[in-house]
């Protein structure tokens, strides 16, 4: 009975706690109403998230399988990019399969972009895993330092595909990457 009020305490502070996704990555702050999703199947969604990660205006970024399909999903912000630009980033990259329309509204609105044979259709709901796998294994000491979903994005598509680190890091951030 005494360490009831010890539990309700507990119970206060982690509701208090700022959620994070399973990487230890903050979710994007973008509006929904903002922004749009795409789904695409491919070979490889390491290689894809990492293509798309490199694309303006791609704002979120999830992996996974759909139908023995694997498949990246992506947050974009329409007034910079479109699925049609989006698919080409990965066909040259050479990793499309296919752009999967959820509903009829869905793939009337990818036919404006593309041609019908790009586009697929899945019955059921995707199956996500833990995101960012280039970020997660090559540099988890950044993925340490509570990212924001667009510096996560940024980051694993460097850590992919090489060249110089993007200047994307908070001046907090970089001190506590020196001290580690």
């Amino acid at each position: 009975m005494k360490y009831i009020w010890l539990v309700g305490l507990i119970a206060f502070a982690l509701a208090a706690v700022p959620a994070f996704t399973s990487d230890n990555v903050k979710t994007a702050t973008a509006n929904a109403a903002e922004t749009e999703t795409a789904t695409f199947s491919m070979y490889c969604y390491w290689t894809g998230e990492a293509t798309l990660g490199r694309v303006e205006g791609v704002v979120g970024s999830r992996i996974g399988h759909w139908g023995g399909a694997e498949i990246v999903q992506v947050d974009y912000d329409p007034s910079k990019t479109d699925v049609g630009e989006l698919t080409q980033a990965l066909k040259r990259q050479r990793s499309f399969y296919s752009l999967i329309a959820s509903d009829d509204s869905d793939r009337a609105e990818a036919a404006r972009h593309l041609d019908s044979g790009d586009i697929d259709s899945r019955r059921g709901q995707p199956h996500f895993i833990d995101p960012k796998h280039s970020l997660r294994t090559r540099h988890p000491e950044l993925l340490a330092l509570d990212l924001t979903e667009e510096q996560a994005i940024a980051l694993n598509s460097w850590s992919y595909f090489g060249g110089s680190m993007p200047d994307v890091l908070t001046a907090d951030q970089k001190r506590q990457l020196q001290n580690r």
